[in-house]
């Protein structure tokens, strides 16, 4: 009679399923253990004759696949969070190639307008240059066309400015020769 009696894991061996599925097939039959030996709970097979019917039926099997995570199904699961973590990461790839070559572009235009930007402040500055030499030839041609007599005069009244600071000169170093006049207070101290 021992024989007959087997353990949740036994039952499940010998109808070709998994423990866990065993011990919920008896929390939903409220199936009653035959005999206890310490902390073995010991069942009859023939209690779970409709359990081995139920895993013969064409749909349980089915059930049974898509509720038991089998390795092959957790190593296909895994392929494919792994293709799709490929996908993604080429995505990002592509989208900062994409991103370099329109920064490139941006520099390159960048580039050319500010040499174009160089040449034309060349060019201005070249105009600047010939506008200052036409403007001090259209002087001096303005002086020469003027009345003789007024150029003489313009240049009479730059030597009398030149002999007026050089006497003013004259009067500064003889003022520097007289004694500084003193007053009161400067005198204080000297009357011993």
């Amino acid at each position: 009679m021992s024989k007959e009696l087997l353990t949740k894991s036994g039952i499940a061996d010998a109808l070709g399923t998994n423990p866990m599925r065993v011990t919920r097939f008896i929390d939903r039959n409220k199936i009653n253990t035959v005999k206890k030996e310490g902390k073995r709970e010991l069942f009859k097979l023939t209690q779970f004759n409709a359990l081995k019917e139920e895993l013969n039926a064409p749909e349980s099997k089915k059930d049974a696949q898509s509720h038991g995570f089998s390795k092959d199904d957790y190593i296909l699961t895994l392929k494919q969070q792994l293709k799709e973590q490929k996908q993604q990461y080429e995505q990002v790839i592509e989208s900062k190639d994409e991103t370099i070559s329109s920064l490139k572009e941006t520099i390159e235009t960048s580039q050319q307008a500010y040499n174009d930007m160089k040449d034309q402040l060349a060019v201005k500055d070249s105009q600047i240059t010939d506008l200052t030499k036409l403007t001090n030839n259209a002087q001096t041609l303005n002086l020469v066309d003027k009345d003789p007599k007024r150029i003489q005069a313009a240049h009479n009244d730059a030597e009398t400015k030149l002999e007026r600071s050089s006497s003013d000169e004259e009067t500064n170093n003889d003022s520097a020769k007289k004694p500084l006049k003193k007053h009161w207070w400067q005198r204080w101290g000297k009357l011993d």
